[in-house]
């Protein structure tokens, strides 16, 4: 596996409120990853085996403020996509229209707290 992906994964679980390991890594699922762009629904649905239910707030929270990069209190287009994250131009785009329910063009808590539990009630 390559070892941005590898690093980038890591960060991500702990940001999640846990770890993997790099055997962990190994075993993601391949419909994760397809000709190098990273299905971030396949993480989070793989992520919920390594999470504690009664931790699901704190976990979003401290998923939220990893990905928020400049502590502006917005996820923002530039800081999902970029060299240091897994994912494409394009799947950051998929990411900001999924969440952004105001349509101001960032995700805020509440916006993506509401998406990481409609990717887990959907699959239920």
């Amino acid at each position: 596996m390559d070892e941005d992906f590898s690093s980038q994964m890591k960060k991500m679980a702990l940001a999640m409120g846990t770890s993997l390991s790099d055997k962990d890594i190994d075993l993601l699922p391949t419909d994760m990853t397809h000709h190098g762009s990273f299905n971030y629904i396949k993480f989070f649905e793989y992520m919920q085996k390594f999470q504690a239910s009664g931790q699901q707030e704190s976990v979003i929270r401290k998923a939220f403020q990893t990905l928020d990069k400049d502590k502006s209190g917005f996820i923002k287009w530039n800081e999902i996509n970029g060299p240091t994250t897994p994912l494409t131009d394009e799947e950051a785009e998929a990411v900001i229209q999924a969440a952004d329910t105001d349509g101001d063009g960032r995700i805020d808590f509440e916006e993506f707290s509401e998406l990481i539990k409609k990717e887990k009630m959907a699959k239920k």
